[in-house]
Formats: structure tokens, C-alpha cells, sequence
């Protein structure tokens, strides 16, 4: 399958930077749902990438990256599955792939384009040493959480510290997905999905980060940009959940993305060895 034929990268359009990564992020987005689709694996636009759809059909006009939800099963499906038939271009990335990827305390899975990168501090690079590519995040949903927010924060610290101590050699992500799965499997309580790395305790305000199975146990297509994509049926309910009176903008100075400041840059690359050369790349016939 030729992608850059199928869906062909764009980002030359753009008429500012974050409007060039926008099309980066939607060009890898299209490709993941092309592949689910093939492989019958279901995911959902979730956090400002479903609000993005439902408030502007598309991305809020200043988000710098998108989120994308799938369950434990969904997620294993689309690792073995999908990930193999990736494009070139995209770097899939886990703490497998990317050893020095944090995921223990940021998020456990991520597209990545090869091109881009989010600029970041000099002072920062030499910590940052993981791939920084322009991105969408993949959020594994777990059915092993009671509906609090606190509770959700202090079993991920828990099981981040036997499995995901820095510096320590247990890292091991294959055993926190089993644990969480046994909680899902035999707890007699009645349990909601919530991504197993909401780790930072600012999330815990928000009192929202968790769908319910129902909520999510039929999705549907709704458009974002010049596509559709799976968000679930009972959108509705979880944003007002996360973001109370969604339709409603926020002020001029929260109209911000989520890298304090940092300027993503679509044509130049990160410091990573998985990386591509923007004016070295092949153009195939009926691509932009």
C-alpha cells in the first residue's frame, strides 16, 4: 500500500507552522484509521481531539496534537496488526521502541512523525532524549478503575512504581497490563475504562478522566476536517464530564497547545535516530 499515494502529505498547505503540523497530525490519523478499519479494530477520538470534532468539526483552532482512545484488547490488536504496516514515515512509539520514551509517567503509546519535531529548549534536549516528532497520543483504556479521580491516580503511581521505577530494571509495561486486566477480570466492583497513565496530579481536579463502558460500547463516524473518525455514541456525556459547558470557549489566554510555548516545526527533524530529511524525501506520482 502506498500511502503517500492514498493519502498524500499536505503540510506544505499550511499557511503557519502549527497549521502545517495540523496536516501532519491529520494525514497519520487518516492512516491509523484506514488500517483499524482494515484490521476491525475499534479506537475514538477522546479529550480535546473529540471536543475538537464535536465544537469545531475539526481541530480547535490552537491544539498542537491530538488523542485518540482505544481499550487493552483494541490497542494489542492494533500493535500486532497495524504497527507493521505502518508507513516509513511514522515512528510508532513505546518504551520498546524508544528506550529512553517516559512513558511511566507520560502516555504509553504515540504516533510520530518522522519529519517534525516540537521545539524544545537547548537546556531540555540533553533530558529529552526520546523521539519528539510531531504526534498523536494513544490512550489505553483499562476497566479496572473505580469513578474518581483520586483512585485513578493512585493505582497508576502504584503500579508505576513496581514496574516503572526510573533508573530501575523492572520497567516492564507487560505486567502492568496484566495486573490492570485481573482487576478488570475478577473485581466483583463496578468498574469504569480510564487510561492507565493519567499520572499527574493536576488531572485528579478535573474529576473526569474515565469513560464508562456504555459510553463507549457503540461509537459512530463524525466529521473532523475533511474526513470522519470513530468517537463514541454517547459523546455527549463525556465531555460534559471532563469539560462541563463544552461548547463554551475558553478565554484568549488559555487558547494555548500543550508545550508552553513550544513551536512545532514540520519540516525539521529531531534529534532521534528515527528520523527523515524533509527535502530528501521521494515524491511518488499523485502525491502533493
Amino acid at each position: 500500500m502506498d500511502f503517500d499515494i492514498l493519502f498524500p502529505d499536505e503540510r506544505e498547505k499550511g499557511e503557519t507552522p502549527l497549521r502545517q503540523s495540523q496536516f501532519v497530525m491529520l494525514r497519520m490519523l487518516k492512516i491509523m484509521d484506514y488500517l483499524c478499519t482494515k484490521h476491525k479494530i475499534e479506537y475514538f477520538l477522546t479529550g480535546g481531539t473529540l471536543l475538537g470534532a464535536i465544537r469545531h468539526k475539526g481541530f480547535i483552532p490552537w491544539d498542537d496534537d491530538m488523542d485518540v482512545g482505544m481499550t487493552r484488547d483494541n490497542y494489542e490488536k492494533f500493535e500486532k496488526l497495524a504497527v507493521p504496516e505502518l508507513p516509513n514515515d511514522i515512528f510508532f512509539q513505546t518504551p520498546e521502541t524508544d528506550k529512553a520514551y517516559p512513558s511511566g509517567r507520560n502516555i504509553e503509546a504515540k504516533l510520530r512523525d518522522k519529519y517534525s519535531t516540537y521545539s524544545i529548549s537547548a537546556a531540555n534536549k540533553k533530558a529529552h532524549r526520546w523521539h519528539h516528532g510531531i504526534m498523536i497520543d494513544i490512550f489505553i483504556y483499562d476497566r479496572a478503575y473505580l469513578p474518581h479521580n483520586v483512585f485513578i491516580y493512585a493505582l497508576n503511581r502504584t503500579l508505576t512504581y513496581f514496574f516503572w521505577a526510573e533508573g530501575a530494571n523492572n520497567r516492564n509495561n507487560n505486567k502492568r497490563a496484566k495486573v490492570l486486566k485481573r482487576i478488570s477480570k475478577y473485581s466483583p466492583l463496578p468498574l469504569v475504562y480510564a487510561s492507565s497513565f493519567i499520572g499527574k496530579k493536576k488531572l485528579i481536579k478535573l474529576g473526569a478522566n474515565y469513560m464508562k463502558g456504555k459510553e463507549i460500547k457503540n461509537l459512530i463516524r463524525a466529521t473532523f476536517e475533511d474526513a470522519e473518525f470513530l468517537i463514541p455514541q454517547a459523546w455527549d456525556a463525556c465531555l460534559k464530564r471532563q469539560y462541563g459547558d463544552y461548547m463554551k470557549l475558553p478565554s484568549a489566554a488559555q487558547q494555548s497547545g500543550h508545550f508552553n510555548g513550544a513551536m512545532p516545526d514540520p519540516f525539521t527533524p529531531c534529534e532521534h535516530t528515527e528520523v527523515l530529511i524533509w527535502k530528501n524525501r521521494v515524491k511518488h506520482k499523485g502525491s502533493s
